[in-house]
């Protein structure tokens, strides 16, 4: 018999956990014959295949519950999944499977005229920004706040054109090196005008309106500024999510950019001296 706990991920724990609820400890369930389920099929000899599936009973499920209880003594019936690294290693050799991540997320931010946050204000110059966890952000005292999806258009938001107030907090969405934002911001928040600011191609439409902001940022472009500086590779290499997206923005730009068959950045924007302008989400 393999140890199946010296493999197992996150991702499996959690499907392990999945399969405790009244209803399907009674009847049994079926589950995608993958992962851990995987290995319990082929060593333990769990469950029968059908097709991609595995059909557990509920005697399956409480062979998978005796298994991982023997090997590392957690109980998946009545045991939580443990929240920190020390916890989780009681159980498992694997101690990266706790919920609790290591590291907190660390965003950057400022205000164009002042940056004030946790009752605080701060008057930066240009080009600095202030490096804060997200979870040591308490308060923000700014009635809008700009989630900006490349480094260059944050450090430089102050060149934009918009009609937005004069003093909102901009927000680094992060990238691989750093910390990545998504709605952290909107679900922390609830109650600040979230405003996202994306490359005004699919994938930047899409990340915007999964940003959970209220309003996105779009470009008051004309056929000729389009073609002039717009980009074809950011439309086409994307275009597999034009129909999805671009029902979310409004016509006439789904009409212009339909036509053209391009994009634009947000660096190309800044630096044309387009304008940009609010659009309810």
């Amino acid at each position: 018999m393999s140890r199946i706990i010296d493999n197992i991920t996150s991702s499996d724990l959690n499907r392990l956990k999945q399969l405790f609820s009244p209803a399907k400890v009674k009847d049994g369930t079926n589950v995608v014959l993958s992962g851990v389920f995987e290995i319990f099929h082929r060593d333990f000899s769990v469950g029968i295949t059908s097709g991609e599936k595995l059909q557990l009973t509920s005697r399956d499920i409480r062979q998978i519950r005796k298994v991982i209880k023997e090997q590392s003594g957690f109980d998946l019936l009545t045991d939580p999944i443990p929240n920190s690294r020390t916890d989780i290693a009681q159980f498992f050799p694997n101690e990266k499977l706790s919920s609790r991540p290591v590291k907190d997320k660390v965003i950057k931010v400022y205000g164009i005229l002042s940056t004030n946050i946790n009752n605080k204000t701060y008057d930066l110059e240009e080009g600095m920004n202030i490096e804060i966890a997200l979870s040591h952000l308490k308060s923000i005292e700014h009635s809008q706040v700009v989630i900006v999806e490349n480094y260059e258009a944050f450090s430089k938001f102050r060149l934009v054109k918009t009609d937005m107030e004069p003093n909102p907090l901009i927000v680094y969405r992060g990238d691989k090196d750093c910390s990545v934002i998504s709605k952290e911001i909107a679900l922390t928040f609830p109650d600040i005008e979230l405003v996202a600011w994306f490359d005004t191609d699919p994938k930047g439409i899409s990340l915007a309106f999964a940003s959970g902001a209220d309003y996105m940022l779009v470009p008051d472009l004309s056929k000729e500024v389009l073609k002039q500086h717009g980009r074809s590779d950011l439309f086409s290499n994307q275009y597999q999510n034009w129909e999805r997206v671009s029902v979310l923005i409004p016509s006439n730009l789904e009409l212009l950019m339909s036509n053209v068959e391009k994009g634009i950045t947000q660096e190309s924007i800044m630096a044309n001296d387009i304008s940009v302008s609010l659009y309810k989400i």
